[in-house]
């Protein structure tokens, strides 16, 4: 009991380590990294336990953490690759996109929500005119790195 103890409680402690400071050991495409490796050991530490508390036998214990253990590591780097091909997506022209606010919009900060198969997320937004919650808008400029909308009734001379 002791060895899935201390297997699990590393694999624990490297699992911590890579969500705070990031990666140590990335080799193989993610398939070895420090995540992937933290996971396998926690979950053969943890099935290995769960084998024994319930009095099943020492091969058994080997066996079922080592089987949870590949199917964790397999599982993190399946992830880990559909995480590394998402975030390569390239990033889509906002200008001249339509939405809706979500918020009041003002010169400072408002919410809207935007027409855009890629846009899942609310954006920050500014107006230099006021926006009530629910009207259509339409980006119309990135200043800096803000984004700045207008009513499409003001657009069209309402």
């Amino acid at each position: 009991m002791l060895t899935f103890a201390v297997i699990g409680g590393i694999g624990l402690l490297l699992l911590v380590v890579s969500m705070t400071l990031g990666e140590i050991v990335d080799f193989f495409d993610g398939i070895i990294s420090t995540t992937a490796v933290g996971a396998a050991a926690t979950l053969f530490g943890a099935a290995g336990a769960i084998v024994l508390l319930n009095d099943g036998p020492l091969f058994l214990a080997y066996a079922a953490g080592a089987l949870v253990g590949i199917i964790g590591i397999v599982g993190v780097a399946f992830l880990a690759r559909k995480m590394a091909r998402i975030s390569n997506v390239q990033p889509h022209e906002v200008i001249g996109l339509l939405g809706v606010a979500t918020t009041d919009i003002n010169e400072n900060v408002g919410k809207v929500q935007l027409e855009h198969p890629d846009e899942i997320n609310q954006r920050l937004v500014f107006s230099s005119s006021p926006i009530k919650q629910g009207t259509p808008i339409v980006v119309v400029a990135i200043v800096e790195d803000r984004i700045r909308v207008a009513s499409t009734s003001e657009l069209n001379g309402y």
